[in-house]
């Protein structure tokens, strides 16, 4: 008897051991020649116990004033592994967070392609592909994904959409979706933040780092998302789109939402989204597992990896 007990026992053990491993990502940090500087990510897999080759991997990205921290500040850590010990069959994905700039957009800076603010060729040319090659990860479309919060949303939705070749998923709390193009006049801008909670001054200065980074209204529109889905041509494939927002979004987002809601409607677009009535910019502290459940619902309809 005190045989089985303890058989049960170390078994019982082990499942527990293996399933806390999930429990926090683990960091570190890699010299980018592209950006000239260290640059810190986190890597969270969800069955470290047996890791498959070439399995799903989400990038996340955060958001305004975050970084790779974000990921287990937001909650998204802990959500996933809870889901994970919920869950004996789900899915071997691998989830990694990283850190840009306090306000990267995710985007080149100015529309440069080269040097140490050329974040979305970064991002492409040279984080994925070290990614890819150190840890083994999807390399291919149908099983590579991107989600993000407010700023890190914006990016999900917008790379997905503009690589589309390149990401068979976009997912976003919060995302930052302007209610109108970033280069209307100012007193448009100004009576807009006038109604939210973020108010006109910090409003305004959020708008000119905006500005910096899209300094013309042709290159905004390169990498606004609803521009992206008006332009969508069907001989490309659509990636599956989840996003949602708070009704009382402290930027106002809520706009931007029913604008893309609508627009993904009218070109017959299938996607996912939720209003949260009452809810503010930060929803994303519990909604972070409605993400999860869309992102682990998309591993799953994979055939093969």
């Amino acid at each position: 008897m005190f045989s089985v007990r303890l058989l049960w026992t170390g078994w019982f053990l082990c499942f527990f051991i293996g399933s806390a491993a999930t429990a926090k990502a683990k960091c570190s940090s890699y010299s980018s020649h592209w950006l000239k500087k260290e640059v810190s990510f986190c890597i969270q897999r969800t069955r470290p116990d047996r890791i498959h080759e070439n399995e799903p991997v989400i990038y996340f990205l955060h958001g305004l004033g975050g970084d790779e921290s974000t990921w287990t500040k937001g909650g998204y850590g802990d959500a996933l592994s809870a889901m994970v010990t919920a869950d004996s069959q789900f899915p071997s994905m691998t989830f990694v967070s990283f850190e840009t700039e306090m306000d990267s957009f995710f985007s080149d800076f100015q529309g440069l392609t080269a040097g140490s603010k050329a974040y979305e060729t970064w991002f492409l040319n040279d984080f994925v592909p070290f990614i890819e090659e150190k840890f083994n990860v999807c390399s291919e479309r149908k099983c590579r994904g991107v989600a993000g919060v407010s700023m890190g949303g914006f990016g999900a939705l917008k790379l997905s959409l503009k690589y589309p070749e390149l990401f068979s998923l976009g997912a976003a709390n919060s995302p930052a979706l302007p209610p109108f193009s970033i280069h209307e006049s100012n007193d448009d801008w100004k009576k807009y933040f006038a109604d939210t909670k973020i108010g006109v001054v910090k409003g305004m200065v959020l708008l000119r780092d905006v500005r910096n980074i899209f300094p013309t209204e042709e290159l905004y529109q390169l990498n606004n998302p609803i521009t992206l889905v008006e332009q969508f041509t069907d001989d490309r494939p659509f990636p599956d789109l989840y996003f949602d927002v708070g009704s009382e979004d402290n930027f106002g987002f809520q706009i931007g939402f029913e604008i893309l809601k609508t627009t993904l409607n009218l070109e017959g677009r299938a996607f996912t989204s939720f209003l949260e009535e009452g809810g503010d910019h930060f929803i994303y502290h519990h909604r972070n597992k409605e993400l999860l459940e869309f992102v682990k619902s998309w591993a799953l309809s994979i055939d093969s990896f």
